[in-house]
C-alpha cells in the first residue's frame, strides 16, 4: 500500500489525504516496515516531502511535517526547523516542533530557548491562545528532554500552613491520632491540619496524599478562565514563591481535575485554564508536560464548582520509594500502612515477632510491617518468580530484612513456628462464579494449613476481599477479634484472628 500511497504523492494527487494517510501507515502497526519501505521508496530524495512544506494549503504542510518526523532521516531536520521559523500559520507550528523530537535537536536549543522567551512575549487572545499554548509546551518539552533545568528548592519549614491530607474515608481517626497536638479537624476526604513544619507529617504512614492549601482561594468557577483569574488573585504564584529558592525560572505545574466531567470536556478545560493561569501570573507559572513541580488539583464541590488543592513535588514523599517493583495485583502500600495502623491499634501485633507472609507478592505487606513495629524475623512465600524477586528488591530498597522464597505455601513447612501470618489475600473479580469456587477452595485449604504454621494464640492479619469466605473457614481453630471495612467499592476488608 505505501508504494501506490507514495506514487499518488509523488504526483501530485489528493496530496493532503494521501499526506495523511500515509502517516497513519508509519504510526501503524507495521511502523518499522513501513517506514523502511518509504526511506527506500524516496532513494535518498526527500525534495517530494520537503517541497510540501512550502504547499499553499496549511495542512497540507502540516501533515508534511509530521510525516518527515516519523521517517526519522537526521538530513531532514534543518528543512523542518527552516520551515517552522518562517511558517506564520499558528496551528501548524506545533507539527515542526512535534517532528523536531524524532531528531538530535541538540545544536537549537539556543533557538528553542529564543522562541519560547519570544511566545512568552506576545499578546494572547481567544483567537490565539490554544495554539499559543501548545506551541508553548512543546517547546518546554524538547528544551525538558535536553536541558537539566535547575528545579525550585522547597524552603517553607518554619512557615504556617494548612495542609490537607486525603485518608481511607472509613478511617481518619488513624491519621488524626497521630497529629499530637496540632490544630486539626476532618473534611470529606480526609484531615486538615495546621504546621509549620510540613515534612514531618511524612513521617505518617497511613494517609495518601499530601496538599497545601491556598488560604486565599479554597474554591474557584467552573468556568476555566474564571477559575485562573481566581487563582492569580488569590496569590498563588506569590504563594509558591514564598516557601521557595528564587532561582529565575517560572514555576512548572499541571493540572488535574477530578469529578464528573466528561474526559473530552476535561481536556479543553485543563488547556484553557493552564493558558490562563499562565497569562494571568504574567509567565511566574508556566504550564509543563513533564518534569513539572507542583499540580494543581481541582475537585468538583457539590455546588458546581472546584476546590482547590496544590501538591508540591518538591517537598518529596519518599514513604513508599522503595516500591521500585510491583506485580499486577499488589495493594496500595497506604492501604498495607493503615492496615498496620488499624492492628497496632488494637494491641494485635506481638513484640519481637516472627512474621510470615505466604502470598507475599511485591513485598509490600511484610514492608509495611516492619515499618510499624519491630520484628524478629520476616519470611515471604510466592509461587511467581518475578514476585519473589520484586519482593527482594524492594524490601531491601526499604531498608529492611526478610527472607523470600519461591514456594507454594500449601507445601511450604517449618519446624518452628511463627508469631503472626500477615497477607493480602487472593482474590478474583465478582460476577465470575467459576472462579469463585476455585478461591472458596483456596480458603478452605488455607485455613486447613495455616494453624500448622502459627505458634499457639498465634495472630493472623488478613487483608480480604472475600469477607465471607474468612468467616466461613476461620473456625474452629481461629476466632475473630475484628473486622474493618477498607472500601465499600472494592469490598475489601481487613480481618484480624487469633489462634485457638
Amino acid at each position: 500500500m505505501m508504494k501506490e500511497l507514495w506514487k499518488s504523492l509523488a504526483d501530485g494527487k489528493e496530496v493532503r489525504r494521501t499526506l495523511i494517510q500515509i502517516k497513519e501507515q508509519l504510526r501503524g502497526e507495521k511502523a518499522v516496515l513501513q517506514r523502511d519501505t518509504l526511506i527506500s521508496l524516496c532513494g535518498g530524495d526527500y525534495s517530494v516531502l520537503t517541497d510540501l512544506l512550502c504547499a499553499e494549503d496549511a495542512k497540507v504542510r502540516k501533515n508534511a511535517a509530521l510525516v518527515i518526523g516519523e521517517l526519522r532521516v537526521p538530513k531532514l531536520m534543518e528543512a523542518v526547523w527552516e520551515a517552522y521559523r518562517r511558517e506564520e500559520t499558528r496551528f501548524v507550528r506545533g507539527a515542526y516542533l512535534t517532528a523536531l523530537k524524532s531528531f538530535d535537536y541538540t545544536g537549537l536549543l539556543p533557538e528553542l530557548k529564543s522562541s519560547l522567551d519570544e511566545l512568552a512575549k506576545q499578546p494572547v487572545n481567544d483567537e490565539n491562545r490554544k495554539h499559543l499554548q501548545e506551541e508553548k509546551l512543546l517547546l518546554r518539552e524538547l528544551l525538558g528532554a535536553k536541558e537539566t533545568a535547575k528545579p525550585h528548592v522547597y524552603r517553607g519549614e518554619g512557615i504556617l500552613s494548612v495542609i490537607a491530607l486525603t485518608t481511607n474515608r472509613n478511617h481518619k481517626h488513624a491519621v488524626l491520632e497521630r497529629l499530637g497536638n496540632l490544630k486539626k479537624k476532618e473534611f470529606n476526604a480526609g484531615v486538615m491540619v495546621q504546621t509549620r513544619f510540613p515534612a514531618a507529617l511524612f513521617e505518617i504512614r497511613c494517609f495518601e496524599e499530601m496538599f497545601f492549601v491556598l488560604p486565599k482561594v479554597r474554591q474557584v468557577s467552573a468556568e476555566p478562565a474564571e477559575a485562573a483569574k481566581m487563582l492569580a488573585a488569590g496569590g498563588i504564584a506569590e504563594y509558591l514563591a514564598e516557601r521557595h529558592e528564587e532561582n529565575g525560572r517560572p514555576f512548572f505545574f499541571r493540572v488535574e481535575v477530578r469529578g464528573s466531567m466528561p474526559l473530552e470536556k476535561r481536556g479543553v478545560f485543563v488547556r484553557r485554564l493552564a493558558a490562563a493561569l499562565e497569562e494571568g501570573t504574567g509567565g511566574r507559572l508556566a504550564n509543563a508536560v513533564s518534569g513539572y513541580e507542583a499540580e494543581l488539583r481541582l475537585v468538583e464541590s457539590s455546588g458546581g464548582g472546584y476546590n482547590v488543592l496544590l501538591k508540591l513535588f518538591t517537598l518529596g514523599d519518599f514513604r513508599f520509594a522503595y516500591r521500585q517493583q510491583a506485580v499486577s495485583s499488589g495493594m496500595r502500600p497506604s492501604n498495607a500502612a493503615l492496615c498496620m495502623a488499624l492492628a497496632g491499634g488494637e494491641g494485635f501485633f506481638t513484640p519481637e515477632a516472627s512474621v510470615l507472609d505466604p502470598f507475599c507478592g511485591a513485598g509490600t505487606m511484610l514492608i509495611e510491617r516492619a515499618k510499624y513495629g519491630k520484628v524478629k524475623e520476616m519470611f515471604g512465600l510466592d509461587i511467581l518468580g518475578e514476585a519473589v524477586e520484586a519482593a527482594r528488591s524492594n524490601t531491601m530498597l526499604a531498608g529492611c530484612r526478610a527472607n523470600y522464597v519461591r514456594r507454594d505455601f500449601f507445601t511450604f513447612t517449618r519446624e518452628q513456628g511463627f508469631d503472626e501470618v500477615v497477607t493480602d489475600m487472593p482474590f478474583t473479580v465478582s460476577g465470575q462464579p467459576d472462579k469463585q469456587g476455585e478461591l472458596g477452595q483456596l480458603y478452605r485449604r488455607f485455613f486447613e494449613r495455616i494453624p500448622g504454621l502459627l505458634r499457639d494464640n498465634g495472630r493472623l492479619l488478613l487483608y480480604t476481599h472475600d469477607r465471607a469466605f474468612v468467616r466461613a473457614c476461620a473456625a474452629p481453630a481461629f476466632r475473630i477479634l475484628r473486622e474493618f471495612e477498607i472500601s465499600m467499592k472494592e469490598k475489601s476488608y481487613l480481618i484480624l484472628l487469633v489462634k485457638i
